[in-house]
Parts: C-alpha cells; structure tokens; sequence
C-alpha cells in the first residue's frame, strides 16, 4: 500500500531529513485514544511509571505530528498511524494497512523534551539523540571513548569539557541507533571524528553544524553527522547510506 500512497514524495525527498523538537507542553491534553491506536493503547497501559509513560506518549505525539506535517501521511487520520518498535528497540511508522513504511525514524527524549528525525524511503538510515549538557567524569570517558575521542575532550580547556564529551557522546548514541544495535554494541567500536561549529558556538544556540562519524566496517557504507545545540541541550542526527551522494546533498528540514 505504501508503495502507492506516495512514491514521488518518496523520490523527491528522500535527501532530506525532517525534525521536529518538541516540549511536554506541547503534548495535546485529550484522552489519548483519540490520536493513538490500538497497538499504541496496548503499549501505554503496560507502562507502569509515569515518568516512563509521559516520555512514552511525548515521543510518540512528536513522531506523528512530524510524520502527518508530511504529504505521504496527511491523508490519515493520527490514531490510523502508529510507531512500533521491532525487536531490536528500533521505531517504527506502520500504517493503517498494518504494513511498515520504508521511511526511517527516530525518537529520543531528555527532561520533558522529545527529538524525532525521518527521512523519506530506504536509502538513509538515520539515528538521533537529544541530550543534556551536563559533567561527564574522567571514569566515564575512559569507559566509554576511544583513546582519539579521549585525547579530544582532554585537550580542551575544563569549560568546554562537558560540552564536548556530551557532544560525543550524543553522536555516537545517534550512530548506534542509525545501526539499529544501540548500546548492545561496546560504545568504542564507534567513532566521532571532526565536529565542525565548536568555537564560537560552545556557549550559544545555532543552526546544525557538520560532524565526521565512522564504524569499524566502513566498506560500501558512507556516514555523516549534523549537531545543534539548544540552550543547555544537543541534539545529533547520523545518518548511513550506501551512496555517499545521498549524503552530500542532505537537507535538515524542521517542522
């Protein structure tokens, strides 16, 4: 059905990823039937904290208003879509014919606030993350950074430390998602490399700035990476491609 709905929106966009950022005030006070569905219903009722559920139904709102904002998707009705995770955690736009879209998307949450990413069609793969500047320790980054990424945040002044070591750390969380393995895989086997836009921007708000990204099997596969910061947050997307084409003509669109 999906191969019907919207094929030359497929092919027109597919070098663009849409996002949106999205606060809990934001998230529509009606009674959640009315805009999730079925599976989502079955979801929300097996999720015992509320902390949990509110970051549950923000993603979840902030996913289909960005999907809806989108031509292919206007036509539904927002309880007719629904996000579904597979197996691996990863999410997941189905539609009402009970069919996955080939669409790629992805949510991350932080301190009442939701990032959601999607790029039309199969040949980008992305992943996000939204994270809050805070201090990382000296344990954490040895545990978690390889020795390149390690000699980075120590070599920068102790006021731009949490910044960067946030930074990457956001990144590689985006990359593992693009992947679809998150933290099942050790966060080394991943790599940030250049950050573009650090000086003058560690302190300000700006548009994205470019990042070099890299796993440990690059052959046939092109990586690329963008990061924003946003008062006290980051948010990185990363995205994968079989053509590096794809990704030398990407455009970050927010909705």
């Amino acid at each position: 059905m999906h191969k019907d709905v919207h094929p030359d929106y497929n092919h027109a966009m597919a070098k663009s990823i849409y996002w949106t950022l999205v606060d809990h005030s934001q998230l529509p006070q009606e009674q959640a039937g009315l805009w999730l569905g079925s599976t989502e219903l079955q979801k929300l009722s097996s999720l015992r904290f509320p902390k949990r559920r509110e970051e549950w139904l923000l993603g979840r709102w902030a996913a289909k208003s960005l999907a809806h904002s989108l031509p292919g998707y206007r036509q539904f009705a927002l309880s007719d879509l629904e996000v579904r995770n597979s197996p691996d955690g990863s999410p997941h736009l189905w539609l009402p014919e009970g069919e996955p879209a080939p669409d790629c998307l992805s949510i991350s949450h932080s301190h009442q606030l939701a990032l959601v990413a999607m790029t039309p069609g199969p040949a980008l793969r992305i992943g996000a993350d939204l994270e809050k500047i805070e201090p990382r320790s000296h344990e954490f980054v040895e545990d978690y950074f390889t020795s390149a990424e390690r000699s980075r945040v120590d070599s920068l002044p102790a006021e731009a430390r949490d910044t960067v070591s946030t930074l990457i750390w956001s990144a590689k969380e985006s990359m593992l998602k693009a992947l679809q393995v998150g933290l099942r895989w050790d966060t080394r086997q991943v790599e940030v490399f250049k950050v573009q836009g650090l000086a003058p921007m560690l302190d300000e708000s700006g548009s994205w700035q470019g990042l070099q990204v890299g796993d440990p099997k690059p052959a046939g596969r092109h990586w690329a990476g963008w990061w924003q910061r946003r008062d006290d947050f980051l948010m990185t997307i990363v995205g994968m491609a079989s053509d590096a084409a794809e990704l030398e003509a990407v455009e970050l669109i927010k909705k």
